[in-house]
């Protein structure tokens, strides 16, 4: 289990893509376990919203991390700034439906920045910086597609199996430094991701609130992979086959 009394005295916690949905859950919860917060989204007006609903101590840092170079200029930011990071949960990620060939290069471009690319430089500069210390936490915030490809939703699903593949290599890495290193992978959760994605929400989407408290739960505990709701982990034991034609019925276009 993490000291998580220990790593919220040392320094603050890092949440991106925190303005609204599961990043905010998990900026509200961490901040209910009394960490300073440093929270980073596109968007400034939803993110100071965001900040005044929150507890504590609550820096702002607003970015687009699918621009170039992003990710790394947020980071330089904020040590700029003095703050020290114990923990990070890399959240922000974007997707798109349709068929694989119909997604523009653009948005498949723009996936890849925020999902894969961002989400690594960041992990890098976090864990070179805790492994140094010998202390910190490290949350990457995937899906349950990292565990089959994803039909009509391709390079989302493609993006969340490398970070879940990323994170949990990170991990064996990291542990014998004093790090702990985290994968969360919730299923759909009731939140706008899928209308900015362009697809409709289930009818089972899990509430985001539920689904960040059993989450920092799970990762205050130093698991290696979290997977929010019952009917999520039951369905990691179906053959990826069956699971990937499932998505497709589910995320074909009508």
């Amino acid at each position: 289990m993490l000291n998580f009394n220990e790593l919220k005295a040392r320094g603050a916690a890092l949440v991106t893509g925190a303005s609204r949905g599961f990043g905010f859950e998990m900026a509200k919860q961490l901040s209910r376990l009394g960490f300073d917060l440093v929270i980073t989204g596109r968007d400034r007006a939803a993110l100071g919203e965001a900040a005044a609903k929150l507890d504590g101590d609550v820096a702002v840092y607003p970015a687009d991390l699918s621009e170039p170079g992003a990710a790394k200029k947020l980071y330089g930011a904020i040590k700029a700034d003095g703050i020290t990071l114990s923990v990070l949960v890399n959240n922000a990620g974007l997707g798109a439906s349709g068929e694989a060939w119909e997604v523009s290069e653009e948005r498949d471009g723009k996936i890849i920045s925020v999902n894969v690319s961002a989400a690594v430089t960041l992990s890098k500069l976090f864990l070179s910086d805790a492994c140094r210390r010998g202390y910190g936490a490290l949350c990457n915030v995937c899906s349950v597609g990292a565990f089959q490809p994803g039909p009509y939703t391709a390079s989302y699903y493609a993006s969340k199996s490398f970070l879940h593949s990323y994170t949990l290599a990170c991990r064996y890495e990291a542990k014998s430094r004093g790090v702990a290193v985290t994968s969360v992978c919730p299923g759909p959760l009731d939140t706008g991701f899928f209308r900015s994605a362009g697809a409709v929400k289930p009818r089972a989407a899990m509430s985001a609130e539920k689904a960040a408290e059993y989450a920092v739960r799970r990762f205050s505990h130093g698991a290696a992979t979290v997977v929010p709701g019952f009917w999520n982990r039951a369905a990691r034991l179906l053959p990826a086959c069956v699971k990937t034609a499932a998505v497709a019925r589910m995320k074909k276009p009508r």
